[in-house]
């Protein structure tokens, strides 16, 4: 009886060895990438693949089997196929992108101000990807000093992100960036304190770029109290409001429709709400999701509404959570 057990064990590690082969053929992923996921070390994988292994091969096929039945799971509910990345011409898009364009060839400073999930971001990168000598960087609370916001300066126009000394990077930066015609985009600039938002005004003034500054409403503080730079913007998009024109475009590209007023009336009132358009993609997601749960193809106004009900019923537990 343990003969028979024995060959069975073995039956098993092979066929998940063969599952484990296959999903790395299916993803594109190394056995060493993969390797780093379960959490152990490539050559035990490597051994444990070739039979090879000495150490406890039962330990590693748990492993292994915990990390292809986590890749399945994911896979169900991927937003892969759901098309929330199409990009969609907006009104806020068009500005933003206007605005850039003038920073860039005037290198004059711009200032990008609007609330979380108007599309900031989604322009600003895409700005710079489809342009020459258009660096984009994204800025956190983690940025405090004047060194860590020259390491992401440096890094991102290709100057390196290591310097002797913080003026040693200001001077290699401004050299790199002088007579190229260039543009700096910070995103979420509203988490630089005022010396460091000087300090990007400084190096425009001497290297004769661009700068914009992207930002959600806190950042009109730090200007205020930085006239140096508040003074030399030369144009200023306020993104306060979420037309409905912007929903009906961005949920066009993903349902592959034009939206019926019933479907607006849902995707607005979450695209106008807290996230804006973030909130809004992730609502298509869930719909995308019920949809592929009933394996149909496209997604139907009973998929948003149903959706739509999910959310409110997650945001609700969520508060009875905080509340108790």
């Amino acid at each position: 009886m343990g003969t028979i057990t024995h060959i069975e064990s073995q039956g098993e590690k092979r066929d998940l060895r063969a599952a484990f082969q296959i999903e790395l053929e299916q993803s594109g992923l190394s056995t060493a990438r993969a390797a780093d996921q379960i959490g152990r070390h490539a050559s035990s994988i490597t051994r444990w693949l070739n039979g090879t292994y000495t150490g406890d091969n039962d330990a590693v096929a748990a492993d292994v089997e915990r990390w292809l039945d986590t890749r399945a799971d994911a896979a169900k509910r991927s937003l892969d196929g759901a098309g929330l990345d199409r990009h969609a011409e907006t009104s806020a898009s068009r500005q933003i992108t206007s605005a850039l364009a003038y920073a860039h060839a005037a290198g004059d400073i711009v200032a990008i101000i609007g609330k979380p999930g108007r599309g900031k971001t989604w322009a600003s990168e895409r700005y710079c990807a489809g342009r020459t000598n258009a660096f984009y960087l994204s800025v956190s609370s983690a940025v405090f000093s004047l060194p860590g916001l020259l390491s992401l300066v440096g890094e991102a126009i290709g100057a390196g992100r290591h310097h002797r000394s913080a003026l040693d990077a200001e001077r290699t930066i401004i050299d790199r960036l002088r007579d190229r015609q260039a543009l700096i985009v910070v995103d979420e600039a509203h988490h630089l304190r005022d010396k460091l938002l000087d300090e990007l005004r400084i190096i425009r003034d001497r290297a004769g770029c661009g700068l914009a500054l992207v930002a959600d409403e806190t950042i009109r503080m730090a200007l205020a109290r930085c006239q140096q730079v508040d003074g030399r913007i030369g144009l200023r998009i306020d993104l306060a409001t979420q037309p409905t024109s912007d929903v009906e475009d961005i949920a066009a590209g993903v349902l592959g429709r034009r939206p019926t007023k019933a479907e607006l009336k849902i995707l607005n009132a979450v695209g106008k709400g807290p996230g804006g358009l973030h909130a809004m993609r992730r609502l298509l997601g869930r719909a995308w999701m019920v949809t592929q749960a009933a394996d149909r193809d496209a997604i139907e106004a009973a998929d948003i509404t149903a959706a739509a009900d999910e959310g409110t019923a997650v945001d609700e537990g969520t508060a009875a959570q905080r509340a108790g």
